[in-house]
């Protein structure tokens, strides 16, 4: 009873302090008025017994009765009102705005009635009835959007009106539809020629504004400006980090880290809000684990394989990945967070955040190539291509009772609902419903080339080719969801580009792995130069370790290629790229560019052994004629032949090594040249064609076993073979396999 006692003492000695002070004339709010204001209303957030609030409140009451034209005591009164409300009181917020309305209207200038009903409104929840709220939303009558009115309101009439400015910026932030962006930059910019344009909270909304409303390069200056005036470091390093993103500039990586590294609560909150649609679970408990430098080295790692793994110079990802959160934003952000699921909407993310465009947007950023049709027998839908050499992938989005909630289906039939996808696919659809399947069809018709067979099959009665279509679904979503990518694009492909990939040989007794192309001149473009035509490749290599995914190589190098005359379409520019790596598992992907053209290989595996078996390196076949070499040592040159082609009258040149052998023991090798398919009778009658056959046994050195063959191609005629070598030492046989393709002899 003395604790309560002693409260209603305090709230009584707050009111009273306030009560001295006299109303003035109704011009501009004196100083000292607001700053009694800002006490009280730290007092009360202090406070929370409401029943010492209640009967403070009834006591002020009392004597507003006697003081209805003092907009200081309607005030006063709206400040314990919304307190009421915030610890529960039903009318709290509804008591709060009306004490707040009789302030404007009896002071319309003085900033603090429109900040309080700004604070009243925000807390008035919308309908709990979807649809009413959808309306109220859509005409600019939900909750944020009053408060937003009022807080600008008061930034009308006092620019200089702090918390007003970034309370204003703060609802705009969080708005979902109806954004009044453009409302805050007003007051923000406005407020920028007073007091309040120096003060830091204010320059911080201000850059977050900007950054929003379009305007990096201004929201850079205000952060900035915010970091000189003495804001939190961390924050600003981490926000002006994010605008030099949104402007496409890798400056951001440096404050980014830098963030990181600080241990500052505020930044590391917004960093982890940042990862949240990206990263798993597993990546986010690593984070929360690590503080300070710990946490911004795992940043540095997580970032880095991202680049590594998307062939990018470092920072390219993590600079993507701000710019798609900040589209994500703008494009693909849910206004209502109540989903609801129909039976075809398999995929369920549960984001509170974005729509499922938004999450494949966040992971995988612009597709490659988007479908539509808009109708009325169709609800809102899309289709997203993304090209990948080891497969495309495709997302099939649908919107129907909330236009502004797109969701993910397994297939294209599921746009048109669970009952006509069954339909069609057990054959008893009306003729509407086949008529609607065929113009969707036409719609993607193009875009992938499944739904060109299936409109040439009239898109009902072919089971299997729908089961692919719909499985093909499935995984793009279970890949699409779970990875991220950044793929690299180009303005045009590099036709009949070729590569390989040569496991073999070791320098400085380390194994080598040769990264050999080819582009043939027909796909060249030449930069003239007074040397001559300049032929500029640039060749990006990523190693993974497996298992882990650890960074075992990145090669990023461009090469010159000058020529004394154009290169012949019949001609190719060849080139090799050596890689040092120890034994072990690992994945390898490699991009080509020549001018603004590119191609990309598939994410493929290697394995490289480590002699405590017998094994095989790779067959490297080559010519001198390729004009591509590695020369071991001294008078002991390797022979490349990245195009796969050779003439017959030009010896092969076959390099390989055999690991793990005993040495001193015996061991056999088999050597065959066989064309795929068989010979055929006529060939084996005339002896075209023939297969060749090599056969030799020797003892087994110490160590690494190199060995160089020549086979002459003269017998085989011209086609396409397999050279198959096999080592045998006691029961053990292994076995590698290249091919080949035999070219007429010279004229």
């Amino acid at each position: 009873m003395r604790a309560v006692a002693l409260l209603r003492w305090k709230l009584r000695g707050v009111v009273v302090a306030g009560l001295l002070l006299l109303p003035g004339a109704l011009g501009a709010q004196a100083p000292a008025q607001r700053d009694s204001l800002d006490a009280l209303r730290d007092s009360l957030a202090r406070v929370a017994d409401s029943a010492a609030l209640a009967a403070l409140e009834t006591r002020m009451i009392a004597y507003a009765r006697e003081h209805r034209e003092e907009p200081m005591v309607h005030l006063r009164l709206g400040l314990v009102a919304l307190r009421l409300g915030q610890l529960g009181r039903r009318d709290g917020f509804d008591d709060a705005a009306g004490e707040f309305e009789w302030a404007t209207d009896l002071a319309p200038d003085w900033p603090w009635g429109w900040y309080g009903r700004g604070l009243a409104e925000s807390g008035i929840l919308d309908s709990p009835v979807s649809l009413v709220a959808g309306l109220q939303a859509m005409f600019g009558k939900d909750r944020l959007a009053r408060t937003a009115a009022n807080f600008a309101r008061a930034a009308e009439v006092d620019p200089s009106f702090t918390r007003a400015l970034t309370d204003l910026a703060a609802t705009a932030l969080e708005q979902r539809i109806n954004i009044k962006l453009e409302l805050a930059l007003e007051a923000l910019r406005r407020g920028a020629g007073t007091v309040a344009g120096r003060d830091t909270a204010v320059l911080l909304a201000r850059g977050r504004v900007e950054r929003e409303a379009g305007d990096a390069d201004s929201s850079v200056a205000a952060f900035r400006a915010y970091l000189e005036r003495g804001g939190d470091a961390a924050l600003g390093r981490l926000e002006l980090a994010r605008s030099l993103f949104v402007t496409g500039s890798l400056d951001g990586v440096a404050p980014y880290y830098e963030a990181a590294a600080a241990g500052a609560p505020a930044a590391d909150s917004a960093l982890r809000r940042d990862l949240v649609a990206l990263a798993a679970d597993s990546d986010l408990a690593a984070l929360d684990a690590r503080h300070g430098a710990a946490r911004a080295e795992w940043l540095r790692a997580f970032w880095e394989r991202r680049d590594v793994a998307d062939l990018r110079p470092a920072g390219e990802r993590l600079r993507e990945h701000y710019r798609r959160l900040w589209y994500a934003r703008r494009n693909f952000r849910l206004v209502s967070t109540r989903r609801q699921y129909r039976i075809e909407e398999r995929f369920r993310s549960y984001s509170k955040d974005w729509d499922d465009r938004g999450i494949i947007y966040i992971r995988h950023g612009e597709p490659t190539a988007r479908a539509t049709i808009a109708i009325n027998d169709l609800p809102l839908n899309q289709s997203w291509r993304y090209e990948r050499p080891e497969g495309d992938l495709i997302f099939h989005f649908v919107a129907r009772e909330d236009v502004q909630d797109w969701k993910l289906v397994e297939s294209l039939y599921d746009i048109l609902g669970f009952d006509q996808a069954v339909a069609l696919r057990s054959g008893i659809a009306t003729p509407d419903q086949r008529a609607l399947l065929s113009t969707l069809l036409q719609s993607r018709s193009g875009f992938a080339p499944v739904y060109d067979r299936l409109l040439a099959s009239g898109g009902v009665g072919t089971v299997g080719l729908m089961d692919r279509e719909r499985l093909a679904g499935r995984r793009s979503i279970a890949t699409g969801t779970t990875t991220d990518s950044y793929a690299l694009r180009f303005a045009g492909p590099l036709p009949a580009a070729q590569w390989e990939l040569l496991a073999a040989g070791t320098a400085d007794g380390t194994p080598m792995v040769h990264f050999t192309w080819a582009v043939p001149g027909g796909s060249l473009v030449a930069v003239p130069s007074t040397r001559g035509p300049l032929y500029p490749v640039r060749v990006r290599i990523a190693v993974t370790a497996l298992p882990g995914g650890r960074t075992a190589a990145f090669v990023d190098t461009t090469t010159l290629f000058v020529s004394g005359h154009p290169v012949g379409r019949e001609e190719w520019l060849v080139g090799r790229v050596p890689v040092p790596l120890a034994p072990g598992r690992y994945l390898w992907h490699m991009a080509l560019q020549e001018g603004e053209a590119g191609a990309r290989s598939a994410l493929d595996t290697l394995v490289i052994p480590d002699g405590s078996a017998l094994a095989l390196s790779d067959l490297v076949l080559g010519a001198p004629t390729s004009g591509l070499r590695w020369v071991r040592a001294p008078g002991d040159t390797v022979w490349f032949n990245p195009v796969g082609a050779l003439r017959a009258d030009v010896p092969l040149q076959l390099f390989y090594e055999v690991l793990g052998l005993r040495a001193g023991e015996p061991y056999r090798t088999e050597l065959r040249v066989t064309k795929p398919g068989g010979l055929g009778f006529l060939g084996r009658l005339f002896g075209r064609g023939a297969s060749l056959t090599v056969r030799s046994e020797d003892r087994a050195p110490a160590g690494r076993a190199a060995l160089q063959r020549t086979l002459d191609l003269m017998r085989l005629a011209p086609g396409t073979y397999t050279l198959e070598l096999s080592v045998a030492q006691g029961d053990a046989r292994v076995r590698r396999r290249a091919t080949f393709r035999v070219l007429p002899r010279s004229p």
